[in-house]
């Protein structure tokens, strides 16, 4: 009987481990700039925030603990009128290449339009098919789009299900007078970034960060060569996108989330090589070629 009912418990406890939560998230409020002594309000948001965001399903993919996506939500508060809060959220997302303990950034937005109304202890909570809290509505537009992002990673397309996800978030919100939602407001915003996502024309870039994350890095631990080969026979791809949608918003995040890795990846390349990725990187990121000094050396 002992050994039924530890067969059992150890079935729900593989069974729960394997439906774990997506998204393995810190998030940090930064409210230096606010004068006043009680900094209470900050704490718990950011607390209230960590949970919601850690112990949400947003999906109903199987997730092994060790398997959920490291990302990071850095909130900064320049000022605070009464409830309302205005700000900044940087978001990032890494996933763990096959195979090694190497994590590779996949995901790194600055979202400078975040303005949203906060009381201490205000329960949080997200309705997928209502536009209620425009705090809310962002934390899942961003969780949606990480996992986009992440599940593109693994298979073609894998994530159209979550970045359609993201869409409906942002055409609910799309209604209200929050800044970030709009068309025209401006080319790197919330609507510009899910809409580049959508784009048919820029389906070349999510079939790139398929072949460089799951036919290039992946394969490093068995062949490092192939590996890099992969990547640089598709990074061409950035070249061709950044013609069609020039400097569009989801193609920068590409290029650089992936400018410093390159240049480690390809510094002692031959120079011929060296010189491929240079003039791809320096194409899409015009302003920041002094990063790669190390592909202009001999």
């Amino acid at each position: 009987m002992k050994k039924i009912l530890y067969t059992a418990l150890l079935g729900m406890l593989t069974a729960f481990s394997a439906s774990a939560q997506e998204l393995n998230a810190r998030v940090e409020v930064n409210a230096q700039q606010i004068e006043g002594s009680n900094k209470d309000i900050f704490t718990t948001l950011q607390s209230d925030l960590n949970e919601f965001i850690n112990s949400r399903k947003w999906s109903d993919a199987i997730f092994a603990n060790e398997e959920r996506i490291d990302c990071t939500f850095i909130l900064t508060i320049d000022n605070v009128s009464g409830n309302t809060m205005n700000g900044s959220l940087q978001i990032t997302a890494s996933r763990t290449v096959y195979n090694s303990s190497y994590s590779t950034p996949i995901f790194n937005f600055k979202d400078n339009n975040f303005r949203f109304s906060y009381a201490q202890f205000d329960r949080l909570e997200f309705n997928d098919n209502a536009y209620e809290s425009n705090l809310m509505s962002i934390i899942a537009f961003y969780s949606y789009i990480i996992l986009g992002v992440d599940f593109d990673t693994y298979s073609r397309y894998g994530g159209q299900k979550y970045f359609e996800k993201a869409e409906f978030v942002a055409n609910l919100a799309r209604s209200s007078d929050d800044a970030g939602w709009k068309a025209y407001e401006s080319d790197n915003n919330r609507y510009a970034l899910i809409s580049n996502y959508m784009d048919n024309n820029l389906r070349g870039l999510r079939e790139l960060n398929y072949d460089y994350h799951r036919l290039g890095l992946d394969l490093m631990s068995q062949n490092v060569e192939n590996g890099k080969s992969q990547i640089l026979s598709s990074l061409p791809v950035l070249q061709s996108m950044n013609s069609a949608k020039p400097f569009s918003v989801a193609l920068q995040n590409f290029a650089e989330c992936k400018l410093n890795e390159l240049v480690d990846m390809f510094r002692n390349s031959p120079a011929s090589d060296k010189q491929k990725v240079y003039e791809i990187l320096s194409a899409v990121l015009p302003t920041q070629t002094s990063k790669m000094k190390d592909l202009t050396s001999n």
